[in-house]
């Protein structure tokens, strides 16, 4: 039986606060994004600008086996209007091509393309409409939120 996987990038660990919610609903498998040479916060105001601006795909420390899943939720921060660069490299790395695609993204005001760009990019058989956490989601109904977008999308 084919089995659900949660995969994310997180740096400041709010991406990871909506995957423990996930966790809980779904209890999918988990699978944190691991760079070779990780950003750190000044690193992401920086150098990690210029990844996004010319789609860098920095490299993945870690690898995963894709056979065993299905449904395959993918989410991470958005940095400067689009979603982080190891968003991108993983959906660069991986055939998704027999996968349903989950995405889900945390911002702190404007996902900006995100949502289109990862669609455009991500190869996947089907990919389900987004899951968009602002900062202020935090306070009062993350979980709430992810369980009304559960209930629509994930079947």
């Amino acid at each position: 039986m084919k089995k659900s996987l949660i995969v994310y990038y997180s740096l400041s660990g709010l991406t990871k606060k909506v995957v423990d919610v996930l966790k809980n609903f779904t209890d999918a498998d988990i699978y944190e994004i691991e760079l070779e040479k990780p950003y750190s916060k000044l690193t992401a105001y920086t150098i990690g600008l210029v990844h996004c601006k010319t789609d860098y795909e920095p490299a993945i420390k870690n690898e995963i086996d894709l056979s065993n899943y299905d449904k395959i939720f993918i989410g991470g921060p958005a940095w400067y209007f689009t979603y982080a660069p190891p968003i991108h490299s993983f959906i660069k790395k991986y055939d998704l091509s027999d996968k349903v695609i989950y995405p889900f993204g945390t911002a702190t005001s404007n996902f900006g393309n995100y949502f289109e760009r990862f669609s455009k990019e991500c190869k996947a058989k089907e990919i389900k409409n987004p899951l968009e956490v602002f900062k202020s989601t935090f306070k009062n109904g993350l979980e709430d939120a992810v369980k009304s977008w559960l209930d629509k999308e994930y079947n």
